[in-house]
Order: structure tokens, then sequence, then C-alpha cells
């Protein structure tokens, strides 16, 4: 049992925005054979057959989708924790304190791969991931206001 409705309500938002970017990093996935022409014009790879080189790339691209889930739920449980510490210091509406949480999470994970002129694809999915998450934390602030306990 969680303890915490802000930690809860993250775990919540968590999960359902870990959905949304497995979902989107899925079908933003590029093919094996992109991958591997990326990685043997970056590094030159001569003790391993081309096979077994295909076989860890298709296992990573399958298992993406699930791992981008999995951080998703333990970002969503730490930025409950914010989204309380915000609330406790922003006294007006709780819908501030989950805007200005959403706020920093996309900061955090959109902003570095923009500076960094990363992957449209990264870019896609960490919008997807943080705007999903802010706008379900903010629906179930508004649906039952943490400060009210029971």
């Amino acid at each position: 049992m969680v303890e915490s409705k802000y930690v809860l309500y993250g775990l919540v938002s968590g999960t359902v925005s870990g959905l949304v970017a497995g979902i989107l990093t899925y079908l933003t996935l590029p093919s094996v054979d992109d991958v591997l022409e990326q990685v043997r014009s970056r590094i030159n790879i001569t003790s391993l057959s081309e096979d077994i080189l295909r076989n860890y790339i298709s296992l990573g691209l399958l298992l993406a989708p699930f791992i981008i889930f999995f951080i998703a739920l333990i970002l969503g449980a730490l930025f409950g924790a914010l989204y309380d510490f915000l609330d406790r210091k922003i006294p007006e509406s709780p819908i501030i304190a989950a805007l200005l949480t959403g706020t920093i999470y996309a900061g955090i994970l959109v902003l570095p791969n923009i500076v960094l002129e990363s992957s449209q694809q990264n870019i896609i999915v960490n919008s997807g991931l943080t705007i999903t998450y802010t706008l379900v934390l903010i629906t179930l602030t508004i649906y039952k206001n943490p400060r009210k306990q029971g």
C-alpha cells in the first residue's frame, strides 16, 4: 500500500504514460538492418558474426518498449514525491503543483534531447511520456484532490 496519495498518483500517471511511451517506442523503432548499419558505421566489430549481432539487436529492440515502461513507472513514483513536495510549498491549487511537476519532468527528459539534437524518435517518445504523465496527474488531482485525505 502506498502511504502518500501523491506517490500513488505519480505511480498511476507513470503507468499510463509508460504504456503510451512503450507504444510510441514500438511504433517508431528503426529496423534491425538500420541499427546494424549504424553500428557498422560507428564501430569496427570483427569478433562477432553478423547473425549474432543481428540477434542481439533484435532482442534489444524487442525489449525497448518494456524497459521504457518500467523506467516510466519508477520515474512516476519519484515525480509523485516531487509533486507532494511542491504541493506543500505552493499554497494555491494543487493543479499548479501538478503542472510544475510535469514541466520539470519535461525539462529533464525532453530539453536535453532538443539541445543535443537527438533523434526525432527520442523527442517524440519523451514528449509523449511527459505530456501523458502531466495530463493524468492533473486529471487525478481534479477527480480527487490529494490534499483531502480519506
